[in-house]
């Protein structure tokens, strides 16, 4: 099956230190051997080599957890609270456009506040761990959060890589002691795989990966945030059918065996994110960014726990992201899925593009490129530069038709 098609470049400015700064996302392996798309990666820009890290601090303190609010008589918005209604208010924000930023020397509320689109999506993460005083993360706070959303008049979506490792978030150093440090003996269950791309996959479906995501969506929630945008969702697929995978120690934890199973328990997971930050904000918005074929790849020809399970994930998602969807080489297939597995079913789509992608494109003809096949698909059109993030580019304020919204 051809799938979502294009990849990034790996790029980095170790002299910038404020937000997350992201590597371009190398590709997977697809079944045709093809290359799967870059995935947008908040990689802290404190894990660039040679930066020093504060650690002294870090060793004496511990994280603190946070619980999702007591169980409690819904507040008056939350009475009508529905994936229609949450369709209705997102659409609304995208007819402004979105914008993504993860780090960059003028990332702070002030200046995001300022950004005239209709949704943001961001790193929580201000200033990574080893560039903090106490060596860990430091999160936009509640204040800041509500200026940059403007109290919740302007949604912000907060990332969150559900399946992939990263080695500079706070769950690391507190779990191996640090971030350069050798792992232990004994290996956690969600301890997964490297890929031939130096990635660090997570064992998605364990218990213990569930617990660390869920504490996560719990910090990240915290700050105010309006909901998540969840990356890597495509790597059920990489486990399924990447045979260069390392596993440590030779061996992997019992779970999913092929394709099908795997594609259920990456929508199993985004299902508990999704519950958890509506515990929250009951009208949280839900982002996956790719995996377009998931519900196809979950049925595995026709079976109806796929289906099932399909339909609970299109209920619990707000909207996917696909990158470089506007690309030459994007497959017809891609868009085929994206009309009838999602808009059609009340989901709405992202696309965002990379103008390195378009080299034949002066900027002003490819903006008008991108906008004239979002007028036709239905798409919420984003152009960048680059997949570094350290900046927003002009809002696109097309607006296509919403989708009709789920009953």
């Amino acid at each position: 099956m051809i799938r979502d098609s294009a990849a990034g470049m790996r790029r980095h400015d170790p002299t910038l230190r404020r937000g997350a700064a992201p590597f371009g996302k190398r590709p997977a392996l697809t079944i045709t051997s093809l290359l799967r798309p870059a995935a947008l990666s908040g990689l802290i820009a404190a894990c660039l080599p040679g930066m020093a890290r504060a650690q002294d601090a870090s060793a004496a303190l511990q994280p603190v957890l946070l619980q999702p609010p007591a169980t409690q008589p819904p507040a008056p918005e939350c009475v009508m609270s529905s994936a229609r209604a949450r369709a209705v208010h997102l659409a609304r924000s995208l007819q402004d456009g979105f914008a993504v930023q993860y780090w960059g020397t003028t990332y702070d509320a002030d200046t995001l506040s300022r950004q005239p689109h209709g949704l943001l999506i961001l790193e929580v993460t201000r200033i990574g761990a080893p560039y903090s005083d106490t060596g860990r993360e430091v999160l936009f706070t509640p204040e800041e959060m509500a200026k940059i959303n403007r109290n919740g008049a302007r949604p912000a979506l907060g990332y969150l890589n559900v399946s992939e490792i990263e080695h500079y978030r706070d769950y690391w150093i507190d779990q191996m002691g640090g971030i350069d440090v050798a792992p232990p003996a004994v290996l956690p269950d969600w301890y997964g795989p490297t890929t031939v791309h130096k990635e660090h996959l997570s064992a998605f479906w364990t218990e213990a990966w569930h617990k660390i995501i869920l504490e996560r969506v719990d910090r990240l929630m915290g700050t105010g945030i309006d909901g998540l945008f969840l990356d890597d969702v495509l790597h059920y697929y990489s486990h399924a059918m990447d045979k260069t995978l390392v596993w440590p120690q030779g061996k992997r934890p019992d779970g999913p065996a092929d394709a099908p199973a795997m594609a259920r328990e990456m929508m199993r997971l985004v299902g508990l994110v999704a519950d958890r930050a509506r515990q929250w904000k009951c009208d949280a918005y839900v982002v996956v960014n790719n995996g377009v074929f998931i519900g196809r790849d979950a049925a595995g020809g026709a079976d109806p726990r796929g289906r099932a399970a399909f339909s609970d994930y299109l209920d619990r998602i707000d909207a996917i992201m696909v990158e470089n969807v506007s690309a030459p080489s994007t497959h017809a297939h891609t868009t085929e899925a994206l009309q009838e597995d999602y808009r059609s079913q009340g989901v709405a789509v992202l696309s965002l593009d990379i103008a390195t992608q378009f080299p034949d494109q002066k900027p002003e003809e490819l903006r008008a490129l991108i906008a004239q096949k979002a007028s036709e698909t239905g798409f919420y059109p984003y152009v960048t530069a680059d997949n570094v993030f350290n900046q927003v580019y002009p809002p696109m304020r097309t607006a296509p038709p919403a989708p009709a919204a789920p009953e």
